[in-house]
């Protein structure tokens, strides 16, 4: 089971990567406009899942932790992706901003993932 979720999270991802690969960086940057994309942006989600996940364990919100299982996977997936695609789109047009889409993936993933952590966290504290 855990080599087939596997294999779709590749499978996704990587026509996702190849898009943004060949982007041309007139496109990667005009898309960073579009969206009012900046470097407190991009990392913005870790802190939010951060923030609403400590809220989340204190008020005892405790059904979250049964979708544990399938967010760590789309973490894996979100993760996976923006990393290798960020690093591919360095090395092809020699600017990191212009890896701030897929950084933002990244973020992404390890926000949903620290929402999950920090509400387990603050779930036992409170418990004890």
């Amino acid at each position: 089971m855990i080599m087939n979720i596997q294999k779709t999270i590749a499978a996704v991802t990587a026509p996702i990567g190849m898009i943004f690969l060949l982007s041309d960086p007139q496109d990667l940057a005009n898309l960073i406009a579009s969206t009012g994309l900046n470097w407190h942006g991009v990392f913005m989600p870790i802190a939010i899942g951060i923030i609403f996940g400590c809220l989340a364990g204190l008020l005892k919100f405790d059904r979250v932790q049964k979708l544990a299982v399938p967010v760590v996977y789309v973490t894996t997936a979100l993760v996976s992706f923006g990393i290798i695609a960020s690093v591919a789109i360095y090395f092809e047009h020699g600017h990191w901003f212009l890896a701030q889409p897929t950084l933002w993936l990244v973020a992404v993933g390890f926000g949903l993932y620290a929402f999950i952590r920090t509400q387990a966290q603050f779930s036992q504290k409170r418990e004890a």
